[in-house]
């Protein structure tokens, strides 16, 4: 059996390789070929090769990627498609804004609606990444599952997280607050300066902001990481609890919580927005908390810091519904019985 993958990008590109490239070991375990077409370029040549490509597999995955209407019969041929959606594309981002306007924005984004629209009714079966994205979908699309982003857990090997417990467990040392994005997302940390002013200046911490970019937040005691694929979760490791905060918007609520998901692996309770996804990965009062305010963030931050204890027992907490519900081999295994489902129903027919 052969799935023609098509992705917006390779091992860098996060949504590539958390919601399809992870998981082709385990396809290819229940007898599924990924044949990996990394959409970048739009020559002639290119989607005439995929075009073939597609019309040898019987199935096709396509992670986000639009084309115009008229080119999909053409490009992606008879196979059942199954689309997933991780991102509110039909939504107008932020960058998109400061870079086009307004105006010509709005304009962009009314185009990816049309084509993503064209490639929902297509769909055989769409994958949402959240429910938000999965209500979108489902005015286009007649099946439409939610499959969250998943973490390998083998990233955070029981010793490393061992001893990282145990350390924060000693205590010694300087509290460290952590966030860990691309640099779109930096343009959320503003809003946190002023609670982190507050806390880091009662206890003396310190803010890591793990990325390829960085942001200067005045007055807030920062350590940087360059962000790297290898490095990501002895950074995370090192922690003793970790941020996410976002604006209350359409655009953020088709986020899908990689963060918080990331954070929970490495045993760190959280502290987030209440938006979106985030509302699911939470369990407020149990494995972190929601801050809505300059002052609740102040104040979750500060209970957090204050308290190892109930910090190690919120990390522990959500270390444990990371295992039992996002763990990468359990959403693979889901993965493979759709694309096993879609090509095994146009083998029949």
């Amino acid at each position: 059996m052969r799935v023609l993958c098509i992705l917006n990008g390779g091992v860098e590109h996060p949504s590539s390789r958390l919601r399809v490239l992870q998981h082709l070991a385990l396809l290819k375990g229940r007898g599924i070929d990924a044949d990996v077409f990394v959409a970048k370029r739009r020559r002639a040549a290119d989607l005439a090769d995929l075009a073939r490509r597609a019309r040898r597999s019987h199935a096709v995955l396509v992670q986000k990627k639009l084309f115009a209407r008229w080119k999909l019969p053409l490009l992606l041929g008879p196979a059942p498609i199954l689309f997933d959606l991780d991102d509110a594309v039909f939504t107008v981002s932020p960058d998109e804004r400061e870079r086009f306007g307004a105006e010509r924005a709005e304009k962009r984004a009314a185009s990816r609606r049309r084509r993503l629209a064209a490639v929902l009714r297509r769909s055989h079966r769409v994958i949402a990444g959240n429910r938000f994205l999965a209500e979108y979908a489902a005015r286009f699309a007649r099946d439409v599952t939610v499959l969250p982003t998943a973490v390998d857990l083998r990233l955070f090997p029981d010793g490393a997280l061992r001893r990282a417990r145990e350390a924060r467990r000693a205590g010694g040392r300087a509290p460290r607050i952590g966030w860990v994005g691309s640099r779109p997302s930096l343009r959320y940390l503003p809003a946190l300066a002023e609670p982190l002013r507050r806390v880091l200046a009662e206890t003396g911490g310190i803010f890591v902001q793990i990325c390829s970019e960085f942001v200067d937040l005045p007055g807030v005691p920062t350590e940087t990481i360059t962000w790297s694929l290898e490095d990501e979760p002895s950074a995370l490791l090192d922690l003793d609890l970790g941020v996410m905060p976002l604006d209350d918007t359409a655009f953020s609520q088709g986020k899908c919580g990689l963060k918080i998901l990331m954070y929970q692996a490495a045993g760190l309770p959280v502290v987030c927005s209440p938006v979106g996804a985030n509302r699911d990965l939470v369990r407020e009062n149990e494995t972190g908390f929601f801050a809505r305010t300059t002052d609740e963030w102040a104040d979750r931050l500060r209970r957090l810091v204050a308290d190892p204890r109930l910090a190690l027992e919120m990390g522990e907490r959500g270390r444990a519904l990371v295992e039992e519900h996002y763990e990468a081999s359990a959403v693979g295994a889901r993965l493979a019985d759709l694309v096993a489902g879609a090509a095994g129903r146009a083998a029949a027919g």
